[in-house]
């Protein structure tokens, strides 16, 4: 059986697996992946998928790293930015330095080995958690936290990955030259993708073709990778600096709404079938009986890893209260810890271990089945646990509500677009005429019911004022940092007027601004009492 045809099945069995999870069975679609490629590795006519280790972190982190960092909101993670930092940074480095003690003392592996397998198993991976957070309405700034940790400690993981490769197969590397090496990939990665995802940024700017956009982000998701790569600086992190530049400027500011969507649907598309593929691979790429055979050494390994992802998270974000006096919400830690689970990105760096590694299929076996585990257990209990600590549940009122904001949005955008085309002549006066009207008529009804419900519903208020308030505190701190930068404000000032603005800013929630509604809303009752109608 050739590879291509090969790659084709998988590709149907995933498919098939997506259609049966999102009408038959009420599954996580990557656990029904992760079942289903254990299931067809385990059939005895279905061959191992001959495919070189260094090729698999070429073919499968640029595409999902990209994919994840394209699609966050660059405004909350810099309101999160230090408790994702803390989680991402020293919290991944606490992890691979307990795991590898544990590993050492429990599997009785060399401190490299045992070091290589925490590393390997020290990413997080939620993808099934996001698509659940998603679903149920969790708050957005949990959502940025679980994402943002993810996406970096990938990169923290990956240079570490390499920096320990390196170590096993040369000299060994003492603990200052590693932290040398580790601050130059990481910085020079960071350099290379924030100079090529500005450069394509700009080059988004003159040009108004969605097949031509869609495919530069594809060009610069593997470009910034490998052009790192041959500078010997992290791939990794450079895919996400230049993924954070594209979702957060290029997509704003120089791409026509028809783009975005096109962008939006490709990348959707591509992580959909990389992680079907990568999941599917998992027993494929395992010695036959390989997870049985070790399945003491994966249930240690399990455990050792919740233990270790507990002391981490809660020990990380319990020191962040304290010295920056910013309360999480309720149950944050709680579903930040649970919600670690090990996904795509330990299965790529497993299925990636050189063959001259020593006892590379042991390893490779203990970290794909302590990721099966992980998706399975994690993946199936996160939900009870999101309705236990009421984060999984919105009232109805708040459901109508973004019915109603959602059409608002679209007819919005539908009647800037109608605008545009009718300025350039593509749709005559007449059919502009009753598509404006249409529009203008949804618009009207929807900007109605949404001005009744934010009046109505003090919940529906206060989500808004939950979600706006990052944006207008970070527009005030904004303007008076350019006031300052102009000379418009001494450094004194500038100082005061930033404490004000920062002491209004609470994590989690927006502070202060439900006072001035109800101010306002006063003033213009005293007003209609006083027979001077409604205010203009």
């Amino acid at each position: 059986m050739s590879e291509t045809v090969l790659l084709v099945e998988l590709l149907v069995v995933a498919l098939a697996v997506a259609i049966v999870v999102k009408y038959y069975v009420h599954l996580p679609y990557t656990i029904a992946l992760v079942l289903a490629g254990v299931g067809v590795g385990l059939l005895p006519e279905v061959p191992a998928f001959p495919v070189a280790p260094e090729l698999w972190l070429l073919v499968f982190l640029p595409p999902l790293l990209f994919e994840g960092s394209v699609n966050m909101d660059l405004e909350l993670l810099k309101r999160y930015a230090t408790p994702v930092g803390l989680l991402a940074l020293v919290g991944t480095l606490v992890s691979v330095a307990l795991l590898a003690a544990a590993f050492h003392l429990l599997l009785r592996l060399p401190v490299p080995l045992a070091t290589l397998l925490g590393v390997m198993l020290s990413p997080t991976d939620p993808v099934s958690v996001l698509a659940l957070f998603k679903e149920h309405g969790v708050p957005r700034g949990l959502q940025t936290m679980v994402e943002g940790e993810s996406v970096f400690n990938d990169g923290v993981a990956v240079v570490l990955f390499l920096i320990v490769l390196e170590s096993l197969s040369g000299e060994p590397v003492t603990v200052t030259q590693g932290a040398i090496e580790f601050v130059k990939v990481a910085a020079g990665g960071a350099l290379v993708g924030g100079v090529l995802g500005y450069l394509t940024h700009r080059l988004y700017s003159l040009i108004d073709d969605h097949l031509i956009e869609v495919g530069l982000s594809l060009v610069l998701a593997f470009g910034s990778y490998l052009t790192a790569e041959r500078l010997e600086v992290s791939g990794v992190i450079a895919v996400v600096v230049a993924g954070l530049i594209i979702g957060n400027y290029g997509r704003i500011f120089s791409m026509s709404p028809s783009t975005r969507l096109s962008l939006a649907h490709f990348w959707e598309v591509a992580a959909f079938l990389i992680n079907g593929l990568l999941f599917l691979l998992i027993g494929l790429t395992v010695e036959r009986g390989g997870l049985l055979s070790f399945a003491g050494a994966i249930g240690l390994v399990f455990v050792a890893m919740l233990v270790t992802r507990g002391l981490v998270v809660y020990g990380t974000l319990g020191a962040y209260r304290v010295l920056a006096r910013r309360p999480l919400a309720a149950g944050w830690s709680h579903v930040v810890n649970w919600g670690g689970l090990r996904g795509s990105i330990p299965v790529a760096l497993a299925l990636g271990l050189p063959a001259g590694v020593p006892q590379v299929d042991r390893l490779r076996a203990i970290t794909l089945g302590a990721v099966v585990l992980s998706l399975v257990v994690q993946g199936l209990t996160i939900k009870p646990l999101l309705w236990r600590l009421g984060l999984a549940r919105r009232p109805a009122e708040q459901e109508e509500f973004e019915r109603a904001q959602g059409r608002l949005i679209a007819a919005r955008a539908a009647l800037s677009e109608l605008e545009a085309l009718h300025r350039r002549g593509e749709v005559s006066d007449k059919l502009y005429g009753k598509l404006h009207r249409y529009f203008e008529t949804l618009r009207s009804e929807k900007t109605t019911a949404l001005a009744s419900m934010t009046e109505d519903h003090g919940a529906v208020r206060q989500r808004q004022l939950g979600r706006v308030s990052a944006r207008l505190f970070a527009a005030e701190r904004a303007a008076l940092d350019e006031s300052l930068r102009r000379g418009l404000l001494s450094e004194q000032v500038w100082r005061e007027l930033k404490e004000d603005v920062d002491a209004r800013l609470v994590e989690g929630e927006e502070a202060g601004w439900e006072r001035v509604w109800h101010e306002e809303k006063v003033e213009i009752d005293e007003i209609e009492l006083a027979g001077g109608g409604p205010a203009d």
